[in-house]
């Protein structure tokens, strides 16, 4: 750290000038998202909300896209958010270039200034704080553990080896919650450090560290949010940059160090009160809505686990007596509240909505497209037992259901251990 009123060497002046800029416009991704989902905790909204935002940049990108940067981006078929796609990666490059630009034009006209030490202090407490909020937001989603939801019917009876990285991840981190709530209190623990001008030094450490778990785990699973994890990691690197030698110093030296450091404040009273209660409200509002959201989305998930059934063919009966494996069931499972999923003897998966006449016994599948709909009679022979006959898919069929447990891994049974024979 160098003492306030120090001449600022050229390279510390340049390289602020652009962190400056391209933290600072990339920043509003991370108000974006939050705002996003703390609205969503509370009224029903729809990620599309957030493209309305990006999408008058669609026509500049694309144009910079096919003359410059040719990544093939293409606004009718790509999505109007700057997340891992297309519209991401033009997004950062020209911000990237956009920053470069920017700062040599501002140390042509500003190349008098020997430094920016007020400016510098007050971009890292936006820095800090922004960091913090988001990192609040992911810790909460965790602690109230809906981020990866506890693995359902369709997860327990997909194969392996048809699931890609991100959907082992998700299921990794679901099957235990423990795991999960312990992560996120991590994340909620580096946050509040974060918030602290006492202990920001530290929180940066405690979230660099955090942050570069996340990103192994985001880049090695392919998670679709590695350029944003990727930016929260630069940004506590960036603010952890200052103290470096002096944490290495800490480490690895017997040389006493300090981690005191100057601050600027308003000399106006109602100034002061107004920053303050702004750093303190816009966080508990973001605590009280995500947390109130969780929770309302872990019940209503919790709920939703708890009605889905899995059923196993016992007798599959039609008239074609050569019907292909394609055609024959082998599976079905009611799943989401309204889904049925019918599994053939080779396990693809055929989706439909269902709905339920209780009066005629009827069971009315709906396919994605709604083009067309099956209805099929529906009696319990005995208990754990469904009959359901009918046309399907053109011809007609009788099949008899044994219901299963669903549980068949037995997660929730599981006990941790200390000795096992």
């Amino acid at each position: 750290m160098q003492t306030p009123g120090t001449p600022w060497k050229s390279w510390q002046k340049v390289s602020f000038r652009f962190f400056f800029i391209f933290f600072g416009i990339t920043s509003t991704l991370c108000w974006v998202m939050t705002t996003y989902f703390a609205y969503a905790a509370v009224a029903k909204a729809d990620i599309e909300d957030q493209y309305k935002l990006y999408k008058p940049f669609s026509g500049f990108f694309h144009w910079l896209d096919k003359h410059i940067y040719h990544t093939g981006y293409d606004p009718k078929l790509h999505v109007s958010l700057p997340v891992d796609n297309h519209y991401g990666v033009v997004y950062y490059i020209t911000i990237f270039f956009g920053a470069i630009i920017a700062a040599i034009s501002w140390g042509i006209i500003d190349k008098k200034r020997i430094n920016y030490d007020k400016l510098s202090y007050w971009f890292n407490v936006y820095l800090r704080y922004t960091l913090a909020v988001v990192i609040l937001g992911y810790g909460i989603d965790k602690v109230i553990p809906v981020q990866m939801s506890y693995p359902r019917t369709m997860d327990m009876i997909r194969l392996f080896g048809n699931q890609s990285k991100e959907d082992l991840l998700w299921k990794f981190m679901g099957s235990s919650p423990g795991y999960m709530i312990f992560t996120g209190s991590c994340e909620i623990i580096a946050a509040i450090l974060l918030f602290s001008r006492r202990t920001a030094v530290f929180g940066y450490l405690f979230t660099l560290c955090v942050l570069t778990n996340v990103l192994a785990l985001n880049w090695f699973y392919n998670i679709s949010v590695k350029f944003f994890s990727s930016l929260l990691w630069l940004y506590a690197l960036y603010l952890l940059a200052p103290w470096l030698a002096k944490v290495f110093q800490f480490f690895f030296s017997d040389t006493p160090v300090t981690t005191h450091q100057g601050h600027y404040t308003f000399e106006k009273k109602w100034k002061r009160n107004l920053l303050f209660s702004i750093l303190v409200l816009v966080p508990v509002l973001i605590l009280t809505l995500v947390s109130f959201g969780d929770a309302k989305t872990y019940r209503k998930e919790t709920a939703s686990a708890r009605k889905e059934k899995k059923y196993n063919v016992t007798a599959f009966v039609t008239k074609d007596t050569l019907a292909a494996d394609s055609f024959r069931w082998k599976r079905v499972l009611f799943v989401y509240d309204n889904f049925i999923v019918i599994l053939n003897m080779k396990d693809k998966e055929d989706w439909y909505q269902y709905d339920i006449d209780s009066l005629k016994k009827h069971l009315v599948l709906r396919s994605d497209n709604k083009s067309s709909t099956d209805t099929l009679q529906y009696n319990y022979p005995a208990a754990e037992q469904l009959r359901l006959s009918g046309k399907w898919k053109g011809k007609n069929i009788s099949v008899l259901l044994k219901l299963s447990p669903v549980d068949s891994m037995y997660l929730k049974k599981e006990k941790i251990k200390i000795m096992q024979d």
